[in-house]
Parts: structure tokens; C-alpha cells; sequence
């Protein structure tokens, strides 16, 4: 016997209408009856109602209708994956909503950073969060990434600083990521232009794919301004430090 054969045989033992047994449950008189001709099935919370209605156990009211256990069955599974799929994007909402925040917060700290060590933001730049600072004769350059609605730690995220001194320009990135971009070096009546990595003592830690003329004019240009590079390093670092500290 399924359970809506049971659930009429309860019915009419109690002598109930299938609108009456409807108002009870506070179910339309068609619902009752799509259950008792087998259409549908009541869900689990109805099912215990219905238990509690007619005084009988779960066990024998549900025993006997395999095509509804099973289908219970499937249903509690999927409660399970759902519940499961919903605890992830719980999960991921939270880091996301947890990036998000670390980043706005760490650029308001970099802002804030930059004016209190005079950094003025250029407001006729193509780049509007970039801001500049001129001490000692040299101009110190860097941008600030607005976060907006990502959470991603984006590298860009992270401040770079520009430090340029005459035609002398180095890089600070983070993890002491430092490059110095030569302009106006000159080999055999050439001029040639290109960036190359450096450690603190302005030496060449980068192997390019240049032409031996292009390297030996970039080499010889870095080490005939070595102290000044090492100089203006030292001071571009600071500079990022004061930003990030």
C-alpha cells in the first residue's frame, strides 16, 4: 500500500472529507486528493503532520511505498549537495568579502601614506591616481590602483615607485624588484635605450637577448654611473618603504 492509499484509508477511518482533512492541514481539498490517487507526493514536513494528524508512526506510514522512499531519498541527498554547494559559496563569499576589505584598506593606508610624506597627486596626468614627489633633485614617482568591486590581489596592486634623477631612472617594486631604465647610451655612434634588472649595488642580475652592441653600451653606461645609481636606489627603496610601512 503507498502512502496515499494510507493516508485516504486514515481519512476515512476518521470520517473525514478530503476537505476537511485539507483545512486540518491547511492544504486545498486537490492537493488531498492528488495524494491519495498517487500524482504527488506531500513533502517531508507534511509528512510529519500527517503522522502526528492520524497518530501513526513515520515508519508505517512511509513502509510499503518504495517509488516515494526513494524519491525522499533522492530529495535528502540533494539537501545534502545543497547544503554542502551553499557552505562553499559561504565560504567564498567570506574570503571574497575579506579580500575585498584588506585591499581597500591597504589602499587607503598607501593615500594616506603618500600625504603624509608630501606626495602630490598629479592632477594633470592621463593617470589620475598617479602621485609625484620632489625632494633633493629628484622626482619620485607612483600610482595607486583604486580597488573597485574585484577582490583580486592584483600585482598593480602593489605600489611601485620611479625614482629619476637628471636622465638617471630606476624602478622599486615589491619583494626588491628593482630595474633602472638607461635612456642615452651611446656605443660606435649609436644611442640605444632599454631596462634591465639590478640588485641594491645597481649590478646586472638580468641576462637580455640584446645585440653585443646594445649590451655593452647599456652595461658601460650603468657601470660609469654606478654611484649615483646606487645613491638614487637607496633613496627610491625609501621611498616605496614610507608607502608601504
Amino acid at each position: 500500500m503507498n502512502i496515499g492509499d494510507k493516508i485516504k484509508e486514515q481519512r476515512l477511518k476518521k470520517e473525514w472529507t478530503q476537505e476537511q482533512l485539507g483545512q486540518l492541514l491547511n492544504v486545498s481539498r486537490p492537493t488531498i486528493s492528488s495524494w491519495e490517487v498517487g500524482r504527488n507526493y506531500p513533502d517531508l514536513e507534511m509528512i510529519v503532520a500527517i503522522s502526528d494528524l492520524f497518530g501513526i508512526s513515520l515508519d508505517k506510514l512511509l513502509r510499503g511505498d518504495r517509488e516515494m522512499t526513494k524519491d525522499y531519498s533522492k530529495k535528502l541527498r540533494w539537501n545534502k549537495y545543497y547544503k554542502v554547494i551553499l557552505g562553499v559559496m559561504a565560504l567564498v563569499t567570506i574570503l571574497a568579502a575579506g579580500s575585498l576589505a584588506k585591499l581597500r584598506w591597504d589602499e587607503q593606508k598607501y593615500r594616506d601614506n603618500l600625504r603624509a610624506h608630501s606626495w602630490r597627486q598629479e592632477t594633470d596626468s592621463q593617470f589620475p591616481d598617479e602621485y609625484k614627489l620632489s625632494e633633493g633633485g629628484v622626482a619620485f614617482y607612483t600610482y595607486i590602483l583604486q580597488t573597485g568591486w574585484l577582490p583580486i590581489p592584483l600585482q598593480e596592486r602593489h605600489p611601485w615607485v620611479i625614482g629619476q634623477e637628471g636622465n638617471l631612472v630606476v624602478q622599486e617594486k615589491e619583494k626588491n624588484q628593482r630595474t633602472i631604465t638607461v635612456n642615452h647610451a651611446k656605443f660606435n655612434g649609436k644611442t640605444y635605450t632599454g631596462s634591465i634588472a639590478v640588485d641594491d649595488q645597481a649590478n646586472i642580475i638580468e641576462d637580455k637577448e640584446w645585440s653585443s652592441d646594445k649590451k655593452r653600451a647599456i652595461e658601460s653606461f650603468i657601470e660609469e654611473h654606478k654611484k649615483a645609481y646606487v645613491s638614487l636606489l637607496k633613496r627610491t627603496s625609501e621611498k616605496r618603504a614610507e608607502i608601504v610601512q
